[in-house]
């Protein structure tokens, strides 16, 4: 429980330093604007007078306030490339590396001169 409040905790203020929470807001206020105008006449007129903007409803108000003062460096970085959980990483190849020790080069290092010494038979 306690690390699942920590990961919501952690994307919602990522969504608020991003600015992606007005986003959030602004579709729940088309959502209720739709809902609102659906009553009174058909649906495509309702979705015809939510988006023309001659009507805004309060909660598309603060939004456009909202986003007005926001700084211009917090808008122009929406554009860097995100890295996805998903996205699949480039593949790492490696190589093994060349031995390199003293005497393994040549084979006089490997081979053995002298024969193999051993010891007197006890009777």
């Amino acid at each position: 429980m306690r690390r699942r409040l920590s990961l919501l905790s952690l994307c919602l203020a990522w969504l608020c330093a991003n600015g992606a929470l007005w986003d959030a807001v602004q579709t729940f206020a088309w959502v209720k604007m739709v809902h609102d105008y659906s009553r009174f006449m058909t649906l495509a007129q309702a979705v015809e007078i939510t988006f023309d903007g001659s009507a805004p409803c309060e909660l598309c108000a603060v939004v456009e306030e909202a986003t007005q003062g926001q700084p211009a460096q917090q808008i122009e970085r929406s554009h860097e490339r995100v890295l996805l959980a998903c996205q699949t990483p480039e593949k790492v190849l490696l190589t093994v590396p060349e031995f390199e020790w003293p005497g393994v080069a040549d084979d006089i290092g490997l081979t053995r001169t002298e024969p193999v010494p051993v010891p007197p038979p006890r009777c």
